[in-house]
């Protein structure tokens, strides 16, 4: 996926792709755990529980049709982390550096969840706090 302006305006909305099922492992990753999930609730045990498919899954008997089911129905649904993500100061990889700034460009800090390089194992908000504290003591020493 990427990020890039659409305008050279600065306030203008950036034109987002995150880049969702570009690669041949990412349909054939999630076509087998859609699977999964429908054998899953398919067992004796949920038939009290689940009528049918929702949003017309029932309907879908071959892996064409199942991924077309997905190409309509992905979507992202919570919270990015890892599109500007931390390295180490020299390292070739990464946006920022610990300090966060953005590497290559003066003046620039990101201060959000893109800076985590990983998704953390909870709610994002907690972690988001540190790095924002952690930020306003940067930026307070360097002025």
């Amino acid at each position: 996926g990427y990020v890039t302006l659409k305008t050279a305006n600065p306030f203008d909305d950036p034109l987002i792709d995150p880049g969702l099922l570009t690669s041949g492992y990412d349909k054939l990753a999630l076509r087998e755990a859609v699977k999964a999930a429908m054998r899953f609730v398919a067992a004796p045990a949920w038939t009290d529980y689940i009528i049918r498919p929702d949003l017309g899954l029932q309907y879908v008997t071959t892996d064409a049709e199942l991924d077309q089911f997905i190409l309509q129905w992905v979507t992202i649904n919570f919270h990015g982390v890892g599109t500007a993500s931390m390295s180490a100061k020299g390292a070739n990889h990464g946006v920022v550096d610990p300090d966060l700034r953005v590497k290559g460009c003066l003046g620039l800090r990101v201060v959000d969840a893109s800076v985590m390089p990983y998704v953390p194992a909870a709610h994002t908000q907690a972690p988001v706090y540190i790095i924002a504290e952690r930020a306003a003591d940067l930026i307070k020493q360097f002025w």
